[in-house]
């Protein structure tokens, strides 16, 4: 198992994704505390996920709906928003 700083995973998300999809987990840590984890997810997971929690559904039809009547955004604006460098 890795720790990454918030910061690490900001700068560093492609090599730690990559990791976790090779499942590896990680542990992400803001000023030293554990905060979150990444796991690899299959597609027997997110059924068992969507079974056991329902609202999941809700939550993800409501995105949807968001996203057609306001569409989404560029990759450049997310990167403005989220405060990210652009490559």
């Amino acid at each position: 198992m890795k720790f990454v700083t918030v910061r690490e995973l900001r700068l560093q998300t492609p090599r730690v994704l990559k990791k976790v999809s090779k499942g590896g987990k990680v542990i992400i840590t803001n000023r030293g505390k554990p905060r979150a984890a990444l796991v690899r997810l299959t597609e027997e997971d997110i059924e068992d996920l969507v079974l056991t929690h329902p609202s999941i559904l809700l939550e993800v039809d409501a995105a949807r709906r968001e996203y057609e009547a306001k569409g989404g955004v560029s990759l450049e604006e997310a990167r403005r928003k989220l405060k990210i460098r652009p490559r």
